[in-house]
């Protein structure tokens, strides 16, 4: 279905409430879309591996101060 969206509404962006459905903007157009549902997601191997390698590119060190209080 297609709507023209009043003034507040067309610039909705993420969730308003925990019912399921967020709002977006693709190619300048506003899009309602229901949330994935991961719940019982199970990772494959290269889903593992990228989140791995992208912890080691990006994690945070911690500073030595910090560790030692």
């Amino acid at each position: 279905m297609k709507a023209d969206l009043i003034l507040p509404i067309d610039s909705l962006r993420g969730m308003l409430r925990k019912d399921g459905y967020y709002f977006r903007m693709y190619r300048g157009k506003q899009i309602v879309q229901r949330c994935p549902n991961r719940s019982g997601h199970v990772k494959t191997d290269g889903e593992k591996a990228n989140q791995e390698r992208f912890i080691e590119r990006y994690r945070k060190k911690k500073d030595a101060d910090y560790q030692s209080a």
